[in-house]
């Protein structure tokens, strides 16, 4: 999932203390192309100097992005895309980790999530660098069969310190669950250190311990996109999220139309095609922030009936989907538990 919003840097360091309310500190900045907001309710006790804690932040942020990010020559996902070789690759732990989780959820979704859609986003023009458009030719569907040969999560294999291609021109992408990953590691940072009410946020991607400054549990917004195409957001709904994490997908902020036809960065690596299931959006709650941010990317792909199948058979796991009825309807449907509230 990419955020392609360009927002100027900031730094808040707020002490607030209001009535009942405890105090909060609240900082930001840029990462992954997009921008992360921490909020921390930190307990009397607390005498961690807030300057260190966002250094140490930027600086989990920092080591992710030159392993994740197919934007840098030099990253470690770089280097390996560019090793045309079916001889092992060495890769870092945290590689080796979001890696594995990504082929589990491969095999989870049938496929539906695949890391290694590379060569159908650069023809569909969603490749790193491209404009988010198709140019002057549609593919044919030879075309699109063709790059689908070198592709397939199958043609992966990891151990604890290397990473295998079975196709030398296999290539990878983690945009869909890199984010994911840098929330936990971001939370699992703050929660090393002792505190215990925070909310992480990369790019609408969220996870909470504990409780806001209010002692409630952290309501977090679900957007619904414009659905006359304009991009803007539109708050309708809030989850209460209380130790857990959430993840939203949607076809709605890098995308283009042909013929009245929406052509979105959610490609089907089953078909070859973006998908058109009719999900403009998919929020997924979870125990971690990587689960929510890959299985909500995968239900955009699966679809209502399939996605929502998945999602009742998961332990600790609900989803809500926008469904696009024309350009300007919109219908909602959740599984079992879940838990939303109407603004």
């Amino acid at each position: 999932m990419k955020n392609t919003a360009l927002i100027i840097y900031s730094l808040l360091l707020c002490f607030i203390s209001c009535g009942k309310q405890a105090r909060q500190i609240e900082f930001s900045g840029l990462t992954m192309g997009t921008t992360y907001n921490i909020k921390i309710v930190p307990s009397k006790a607390t005498t961690s100097s807030i300057k260190l804690i966002k250094q140490k932040v930027d600086s989990v942020l920092i080591s992710i992005n030159y392993q994740m990010s197919t934007y840098l020559f030099d990253s470690e996902i770089t280097q390996f895309n560019n090793h045309e070789s079916t001889v092992s690759f060495p890769i870092s732990n945290d590689f080796t980790f979001v890696v594995e989780r990504a082929l589990y959820w491969s095999e989870l979704t049938d496929g539906a999530f695949d890391i290694t859609l590379v060569p159908l986003l650069y023809l569909w023009g969603f490749g790193p660098g491209q404009a988010s458009e198709l140019g002057d030719v549609f593919p044919e569907e030879s075309t699109v069969q063709k790059r689908r040969t070198h592709m397939g999560y199958e043609k992966l294999t990891t151990n604890k310190y290397y990473l295998q291609k079975k196709d030398p021109y296999i290539k990878i992408d983690l945009n869909a669950i890199a984010k994911g990953f840098g929330v936990d590691a971001v939370y699992s940072f703050l929660e090393s250190i002792g505190m215990n009410n925070i909310m992480v946020e990369i790019g609408g991607e969220v996870r909470t311990k504990g409780k806001n400054r209010k002692n409630e549990p952290w309501m977090i917004a679900v957007e619904i996109p414009d659905l006359e195409s304009t991009g803007n957001k539109i708050t309708r709904w809030a989850v209460h999220l209380e130790n857990k994490a959430m993840a939203t997908s949607g076809d709605y902020r890098n995308y283009y139309e042909i013929d009245g036809v929406r052509y979105s960065h959610e490609i089907d690596p089953r078909t070859g095609y973006p998908a058109q299931t009719g999900v403009a959006s998919a929020t997924v709650i979870a125990t971690n922030c990587m689960d929510a941010d890959a299985l909500a990317t995968a239900l955009i792909i699966m679809g209502t009936e399939s996605g929502l199948q998945l999602v009742e058979k998961l332990d600790d796991v609900e989803a809500f989907l926008i469904l696009r009825e024309g350009n300007d309807n919109y219908r909602t449907i959740k599984s079992s538990g879940m838990k939303i509230s109407t603004l």
